[in-house]
């Protein structure tokens, strides 16, 4: 996967919607269209890459293996600031890993804030939180950090950055930046339709 095959595909796309539709954005200059299509393509990646039923093999990931700290029963980990959706996390001392992590204010939130219905080493959970330096998660019961795995959020548009991504995700991606296209040119009928696409588009998890 490169950004200069993304951006021909997308056009590609918008060339054939564009016929469809006898939209006037096929006049768009060619050299601007590729440039608002360039654009997008990371906040296009991560639309997708936050979709829980795009397998985490096609993704760029993360991991920790130590930090946070510790204090009342709870260990609280920062979020790295590449963080876009969270995989799993264990501490030392859980009998299993933790796959999700429950939203901030949420009813789980405010059982683990509570001494007496917390969890406990045999059903430990985590929950979504912010203090002074950001956002982060916090963890209970507490313990030190074994692995905490993550997905990335797409920052680097060089074609080694978008080698970590599966080929067979292009499609939703270039659908994805047909969307984000559309929406800037204020159509937002055709950019739900090139939504609903990249979501149809997307491989199924084996």
């Amino acid at each position: 996967m490169t950004k200069q095959g993304i951006i021909d595909k997308t056009r590609a796309i918008m060339n054939e919607i564009g016929e469809e539709e006898n939209l006037s954005l096929l006049s768009e200059d060619t050299v601007k269209l590729a440039e608002y299509i360039e654009s997008v393509i990371p906040d296009a990646i991560n639309l997708i890459a936050q979709d829980e039923n795009v397998s985490i093999a096609l993704l760029n990931t993360g991991n920790m293996t130590s930090g946070g700290t510790s204090s009342e029963g709870c260990t609280v980990i920062p979020l790295p600031q590449d963080f876009l959706r969270f995989v799993s996390l264990r501490l030392s001392g859980w009998k299993r890993e933790v796959q999700r992590v429950s939203p901030f204010g949420s009813e789980d939130y405010k059982i683990q804030h509570n001494a007496v219905t917390r969890s406990g080493v045999n059903k430990p959970s985590c929950v979504f939180s912010h203090n002074k330096t950001g956002l982060c998660i916090e963890c209970f019961p507490s313990g030190e950090l074994q692995y905490f795995n993550y997905v990335k959020s797409m920052t680097d548009l060089s074609d080694d950055s978008l080698s970590n991504y599966g080929e067979s995700l292009m499609p939703a991606i270039c659908y994805a930046c047909a969307y984000l296209v559309y929406n800037i040119f204020e159509m937002p009928n055709v950019a739900e339709r090139m939504l609903k696409i990249a979501v149809q588009v997307l491989p199924k998890i084996q």
